[in-house]
């Protein structure tokens, strides 16, 4: 595996099976299975991944179970951790986490964002900068941001 591994590449606490590491990608407190490409200049922090999986360049995955044969579009935000909302705003340093589930042959585009705890289902395909808040179900295609998105005050929002 080693040889496999870019030396600039940081593995923390992590297991990593027949896999492959390109340049600066952080791997903390994560498994990776084998045969996954892991490319330039991306983070991956408390994840379980499974069997050939892609993970394009400049992506930030945490907090992430990912099933067998996914693909990860470049520079997408994958994070399964929150801050909980207070009158005062969002509680700093109080991290929550939410777990977020992608099965096995879910595809996610380009530039996506997937917010915590939602579960994506298997053959899924997340377009190029999809925002998806709520869980998906498999076999689907998931286009743009949700339409119905506001911008509410806080007040109004406790």
């Amino acid at each position: 595996m080693d040889d496999k591994v870019d030396e600039s590449a940081k593995i923390v606490d992590s297991h990593i099976g027949q896999s492959m590491i390109r340049e600066f990608v952080t791997v903390h407190d994560s498994t990776i299975g084998d045969d996954c490409e892991m490319y330039e200049r991306s983070s991956i922090k408390k994840c379980r991944i499974g069997d050939d999986v892609v993970i394009n360049a400049g992506n930030f995955i945490e907090n992430v179970e990912i099933g067998n044969e996914v693909q990860i579009g470049p520079n997408s935000s994958i994070v399964g951790v929150t801050h909980n909302l207070g009158e005062t705003g969002m509680e700093l340093h109080n991290d929550v986490f939410e777990r977020i589930i992608l099965h096995s042959g879910t595809f996610v585009g380009a530039r996506a964002v997937i917010m915590p705890g939602v579960e994506i289902g298997s053959d899924t395909v997340i377009s190029a900068g999809a925002i998806v808040t709520e869980d998906i179900g498999e076999r689907k295609i998931v286009v743009g941001s949700p339409p119905t998105q506001q911008v509410i005050d806080l007040s109004d929002w406790i």
